[in-house]
């Protein structure tokens, strides 16, 4: 008897802190890509709710600011076709800016993906890119350079 009560108040502590996953289920999901550290959560979730974006940068970089969208993101379906992106439209201007992060300093960007309730169930990639000052005569800008993150999307 007193091995059995013991054997239940030790199932017990074991289940404090444990939380039930809602419907998509949570967690996270993170990438790093150089100086951009990108995270996602939660990593699954069902159709219509909202995955929550977080990007650090570490300097040294320099990057655009002003009356540029600094962080442009997108998502995908595992056709590669694209199903919402940020901004929309894009931001467009000519009063440009940049800063700069010394080595080691850091700053931190946001952004959330509402889904949409009618999106099919599957694995979704979001995409990035942070716009970086580019050195006179660079050529092309890249389409993206953020680590992509994949998200499960459950109904």
């Amino acid at each position: 008897m007193k091995r059995s009560w013991l054997l239940l108040l030790a199932i017990a502590l074991a289940g404090c802190g444990a939380h039930a996953a809602g419907p998509g289920g949570g967690g996270s999901v993170s990438g790093t890509n150089g100086p951009f550290q990108a995270q996602a959560s939660p990593a699954r979730l069902a159709a219509g709710e909202t995955v929550h974006l977080t990007l650090t940068v570490t300097g040294p970089i320099d990057y655009e600011i002003g009356c540029v969208q600094t962080l442009h993101i997108w998502a995908e379906d595992s056709r590669h076709q694209q199903v919402w992106e940020q901004p929309v439209p894009p931001i467009m201007c000519m009063a440009f800016g940049h800063k700069v992060l010394a080595a080691g300093e850091t700053a931190h960007f946001t952004a959330d993906w509402p889904t949409s309730d009618k999106l099919a169930p599957g694995t979704y990639t979001v995409h990035g890119l942070f716009l970086v000052v580019l050195p006179m005569g660079a050529g092309a800008r890249v389409r993206e350079n953020l680590p992509p993150l994949a998200i499960e999307i459950s109904r």
